[in-house]
């Protein structure tokens, strides 16, 4: 029973995340990941279709002679996904193929295309447009404080210089000399 317990004193190292609320340009790249989690999400929708699609087509071209790559749609999902992020591909994945079918590099290539190239930098533009979305509306906010304090000092300056010409009437009707027009 107490080393169940141990596990959740781990979870103290949970602390060191506060920093991500201090830490103003933390507050930004978050604002941002959650503004952008719409946009994640169809684009991820979107992999997830060319990965399916994609892994059911190489295992109709490729099953028969390599199974354990290629056999079943779990197996071809994972050699696809190892496909994508460029993980040993060539040595493991293409070049053995590429051996038993001559033009499988044009699906290779065209998957790699598609899934590393352009949808993965689309996802990473999707977080980069709403952080700089964020970053615009901070600063507009910021503009808009500025804007508001000029407006207040201008007012301040006017009740001053109005507080000032009536000092300067006091001391004049004090003096006898009669207020100024």
């Amino acid at each position: 029973f107490i080393g169940n317990l141990s596990v959740l004193r781990a979870l103290r190292i949970l602390r060191v995340l506060r920093l991500l609320s201090v830490v103003p340009q933390f507050r930004v790249v978050i604002s941002g990941f959650f503004r952008s989690l719409s946009g994640l999400v169809a684009v991820g929708g979107i992999l997830i279709i060319i990965l399916y699609v994609s892994a059911v087509l190489a295992s109709k071209l490729f099953g028969d002679r390599f199974p354990e790559l290629f056999g079943t749609l779990p197996q071809a999902l994972f050699t696809l996904f190892q496909l994508m992020t460029l993980e040993a591909w060539t040595s493991e994945i293409a070049r053995p193929v590429m051996g038993a079918y001559p033009y499988a590099w044009i699906f290779f290539i065209l998957f790699i295309l598609v899934t590393t190239f352009t949808m993965l930098n689309l996802l990473i533009g999707v977080v980069v447009s709403s952080m700089q979305e964020g970053a615009a509306a901070d600063q507009e906010a910021t503009r808009a404080l500025i804007r508001a304090e000029l407006v207040q000092d201008a007012n301040i300056t006017d009740k001053l210089a109005a507080v000032e010409q009536a000092l300067a009437d006091l001391k004049d009707v004090m003096q006898g000399k009669g207020p100024t027009p």
